[in-house]
């Protein structure tokens, strides 16, 4: 992109970076509250870690060497919906066990990776066979489907535990996706990017902060 600086794509680690902390307190707080001891805690955060940062490399190299490695970029989307399918059944699974007094299922995982496989590999399919970014569009619809389950659990979890706080984070950062999504779709600009990495950064520090509120607060089923 013309006028796309090194400052530039150094910030773009920071919501990369805040995304994957985020991604970890939640999964940490929703196995705690569902007694669940598997690796998905830690492996989400890590593939939606290694997704934005082949992201976020791909604008560094770009920027500074001046080459366009589209593979890299393409990536994102890719490790974005294996991460946020497995999420979302972790976060609905665990609030929805936890209600119950109840322990979530080791199996659990199974459903989800096998949709975010079979999504990835129709997504693959029409990346090679087809012109276009259908491909694309479906791995987002699958990413935004995902997030939003996932933050609407969170919500109702939050105000059935008294937490408006907790609650008014996630409302927050679930209103800046869609200011993502929508700055995502104008003519990009150097300084567009800047906006839409300052709202992606503030989007996944709520998403923390709001995580972070519930796991300082007493243990609750609500």
């Amino acid at each position: 992109m013309e006028g796309y600086t090194l400052s530039l794509a150094l910030f773009d680690y920071l919501p990369v970076i805040a995304g994957g902390t985020a991604l970890y307190l939640v999964c940490r707080y929703c196995a705690g509250v569902a007694r669940y001891g598997g690796p998905w805690t830690a492996l989400i955060p890590l593939i939606a870690l290694t997704g934005g940062g082949f992201k976020a490399t791909w604008k560094l190299i770009l920027a500074t060497r001046g080459l366009d490695l589209q593979w890299m970029s393409d990536l994102l989307f890719f490790f974005l919906a294996g991460a946020y399918v497995p999420l979302a059944f972790l976060v609905v699974g665990s609030l929805r066990t936890a209600r119950h007094g109840g322990t979530l299922a080791d199996g659990w995982w199974r459903m989800p990776a096998l949709f975010a496989a079979a999504a990835a590999a129709v997504a693959h399919y029409l990346k090679t066979t087809t012109d276009g970014r259908a491909w694309s569009a479906l791995l987002i619809a699958v990413v935004a489907l995902a997030s939003l389950a996932m933050l609407l659990a969170l919500i109702g979890h939050a105000f059935a535990r008294g937490d408006r706080l907790a609650a008014g984070a996630f409302g927050a950062s679930l209103l800046l996706s869609y200011v993502l999504v929508g700055l995502s779709r104008m003519e990009q600009t150097a300084e567009l990017q800047w906006m839409e990495q300052s709202v992606n950064l503030a989007g996944n520090g709520l998403l923390a902060a709001g995580a972070w509120r519930l796991m300082g607060r007493p243990a609750s089923h609500g």
